[in-house]
C-alpha cells in the first residue's frame, strides 16, 4: 500500500473476461494484474525514446523508489523471482536518455541526449559501451560561444564510419582527433524525433584507440 506500479495490463473499457482465456488457456490471467520490473523498465525506455521523457522517468523513479535500500534490495528488483534477468532492462532507460544508438560492422554510431542539467541546458555527458571498448560522450558549450561535442575512448577501440551528435546554431564544423583535423563529409538533417541532427562521415573510417578523443566544434 502506498508504492507504485505499473499494471502489466488493465481493461478501462472492459473486455476482460473475454481476454482471460479459458480453462487451459486462461494461464497467462495471474499475471495481469502483477507489476514486473522488465516490463515497468521497458515501458519507461520505450516513452524516454518516442519523447515522452518526463513520464518515462517518473516511471523509472517509481520502481527505484520501491526498491529503496530502506525497503529492499536495489540490486533484486524481483519480478518473476529473485534476480530475474528481466530486470535488466533498466539498461534501456539510460541508453534511450542518451539517444544513443550503435551498429559495429558498419561503425555507425549516434547521440540524441534526451535528459540535460536544468541549469546548463546544452551540456551533457554520459559513458558509453561498444563492441570493443568504452568511452564518454560529453557535449557543452565553451569559450567564444561555440558548442562542442566529444567522444573520448577510455579503454579499447572504436572504428567510425559514421557519427551523428545534435546539431547548433552554427555555419560551420570542425572536426578534430588528437588535435588533428579530420576531413569529413557533413550533413544537416532533422531526426524522426524532429531533432536538428549532424551527421559525419568518414573516408577512410576513423580509428579511436585509448586515450583518443574527437572532438566536433560547431560555431
Amino acid at each position: 500500500p502506498g508504492e507504485g506500479g505499473l499494471l502489466m495490463c488493465t481493461w478501462p473499457k472492459g473486455g476482460s473476461s473475454a481476454a482471460t482465456g479459458k480453462s487451459g488457456d486462461a494461464w497467462a490471467a495471474g499475471y495481469f494484474n502483477e507489476c514486473m520490473s522488465g516490463f515497468e523498465h521497458q515501458v519507461a525506455s520505450h516513452m524516454i525514446a518516442e519523447g515522452l521523457v518526463t513520464e518515462g522517468l517518473a516511471i523509472t523513479k517509481m520502481i527505484h523508489d520501491r526498491y529503496h535500500a530502506s525497503k529492499r534490495n536495489p540490486y533484486n528488483e524481483v519480478e518473476c523471482s529473485n534476480h530475474y534477468a528481466r530486470a535488466m532492462a533498466a539498461y534501456g532507460s539510460f541508453i534511450a536518455a542518451c539517444g544513443f544508438s550503435y551498429h559495429g560492422p558498419n561503425g555507425i554510431m549516434r547521440f540524441s541526449p534526451k535528459v540535460f542539467d536544468p541549469a546548463k541546458p546544452k551540456t551533457f555527458r554520459a559513458p558509453f559501451i561498444t563492441a570493443r571498448g568504452w568511452g564518454t560522450y560529453s557535449q557543452d558549450v565553451r569559450a567564444g560561444g561555440g558548442e562542442y561535442r566529444s567522444l573520448a575512448v577510455a579503454f579499447g577501440s572504436l572504428t567510425l564510419n559514421e557519427l551523428t551528435v545534435p546539431d547548433a546554431a552554427g555555419a560551420s564544423a570542425s572536426i578534430s582527433l588528437a588535435g588533428q583535423v579530420v576531413n569529413a563529409r557533413i550533413a544537416r538533417g532533422v531526426s524522426s524525433g524532429g531533432e536538428k541532427e549532424l551527421r559525419l562521415s568518414f573516408a577512410p573510417a576513423l580509428n579511436l584507440q585509448t586515450g583518443s578523443e574527437l572532438v566536433v566544434e560547431i560555431k
